[in-house]
């Protein structure tokens, strides 16, 4: 089985380094692996990945924590990025995994550009992606939420496996935090080897197969990987100790019930898999997943003095973490910018010094009005046609493409209407606001900041 590892950015270049170090003694498994990041020093730390399988986009000196900039490197770089992946993609690749820390600026801005990537050169991919600490900044909360929602809209990538560093505490609740960080890299690769050997182990039972973990990603969506092992004299009932650990594990806790697929491996003693306890694991695959794909493997064996699972569930609505930190990160930052604002409206006011009796002029205070009232009015309609949309299709095809010719650039709300207006047959502004809603829901627009829109 033939893995390409692609790490983004710091956090997921040493994911990419332990996985490269880690595959190494797997027999069965050939892991490529690469990093890609921004910050020439930290690329240089990855000692397992060769000197021709890193590449340093951008100034070198780092994506300064914003999701922006580490986009913008991976748009200027974007030849580049395709002929290094291009060059380490092979005709016999099962797997393209993408590993990053959603939360940074490199791997939350250069993620969605490599699934570009892999999708063009006709495959698809996984991504294994971290996310921050609750108490993190507002900076990492909107890096996270615009990565992850930029990689889960893209075609080409068929699963988003979280990992909540929140659950660091819990776990590893005395452990410095840097050998908390190794403990997470460690888990998640060493789950993901776990699946790969069990579809190379023998077994007198039913058993997983190499073409049975690759087939289990045609399910897109939310992944996540269950890893829990127990000593066996401590299980009675395998069904049950299944039912009670599904959440026990530092990726992001899922509802189990909305997978459209799962492969399970059980390994244990011998004693413990009689005709009614595999009854029983599958009765509780079956009501957790009823109607869906479910595949199981058993690997009994005489020497095994404890029991564990391995499994991969894909095709899961959005987790609840997710989701709150999706409305974490916007609460934040519009509270953030509110105190920007506040900021920058005292500054302009000055400190109250002046030898005259009018500091600005009348042309510029006129000016200036003139300005807030032609951007509140466009504002105004943003908002009033969020409930009820005019139905611009007719228009949509010829604005579509006039947007992807304007890949990466940024464009103030005003801007975009004219643009709109000039260079497509929507003549009103009412008419071209509308057409950018619709944009912005299909992901091809993105607001970046208040009235400011990037096009993706």
């Amino acid at each position: 089985m033939k893995f390409l590892t692609i790490g983004l950015g710091h956090c997921g270049g040493k994911i990419a380094d332990d996985f490269k170090r880690a595959a190494i003694d797997k027999k069965g498994m050939i892991m490529d692996v690469c990093a890609i990041n921004s910050d020439v020093a930290d690329l240089a730390t990855h000692r397992n990945i060769s000197e021709e399988n890193k590449l340093l986009i951008g100034s070198g000196k780092g994506a300064a924590k914003n999701w922006q900039e580490g986009h913008e490197a991976a748009l200027q770089s974007e030849t580049n990025i395709k002929a290094f992946v291009s060059k380490l993609l092979s005709v016999d690749t099962d797997i393209v995994l993408l590993t990053l820390g959603e939360g940074g600026g490199t791997g939350s801005g250069v993620a969605p550009i490599i699934a570009e990537t892999v999708s063009s050169l006709g495959r698809t991919c996984i991504a294994v992606v971290t996310l921050p600490f609750e108490t993190e900044s507002v900076r990492a909360k909107v890096n996270a939420a615009m990565g992850i929602d930029l990689l889960y809209r893209h075609e080409a990538v068929k699963a988003v496996i979280c990992i909540e560093n929140d659950k660091l505490t819990a776990h590893y609740p005395d452990k410095l935090l840097t050998e908390a960080y190794e403990k997470v890299n460690e888990i998640a690769v060493r789950t993901f080897l776990d699946l790969i050997d069990l579809a190379n182990l023998p077994s007198r039972a039913d058993r997983i197969d190499e073409s049975e973990l690759i087939s289990i990603f045609k399910y897109p969506g939310f992944a996540t990987l269950a890893n829990f092992q127990t000593t066996a004299n401590m299980v009675e009932d395998i069904a049950t100790t299944l039912r009670r650990s599904w959440n026990t594990s530092l990726f992001a806790e899922i509802d189990a019930g909305s997978a459209s697929g799962v492969i399970f491996g059980v390994q244990g003693p011998t004693h413990l898999f009689t005709t009614i306890q595999v009854d029983a694991i599958r009765r509780t695959l079956h009501e957790l997943l009823a109607g869906k794909d479910a595949m199981l493997g058993i690997y009994p064996s005489e020497h095994l003095r404890w029991i564990s699972y391995i499994g991969i569930l894909t095709g899961m609505d959005v987790p609840d973490k997710v989701r709150c930190l999706l409305e974490k990160a916007k609460a934040e930052y519009q509270q953030h910018e509110q105190i920007l604002e506040a900021k920058a409206k005292l500054k302009k006011e000055g400190l109250g010094f002046s030898l005259t009796a009018q500091p600005r002029t009348q042309q510029h205070a006129q000016s200036s009005s003139r300005q807030e009232t032609g951007s509140g009015k466009l504002e105004r309609m943003v908002d009033s046609l969020g409930a009820g949309r005019l139905d611009v299709s007719s228009s949509l095809p010829e604005v579509i493409q006039l947007i992807i010719s304007r890949r990466g650039e940024r464009f103030a709300l005003e801007e975009l209407v004219k643009l709109l207006q000039s260079e497509s047959d929507i003549d009103d502004e009412r008419s071209a606001v509308a057409a950018i809603l619709e944009l912005q829901n299909r992901g091809y627009l993105v607001e970046i900041k208040k009235n400011i829109y990037q096009v993706v």
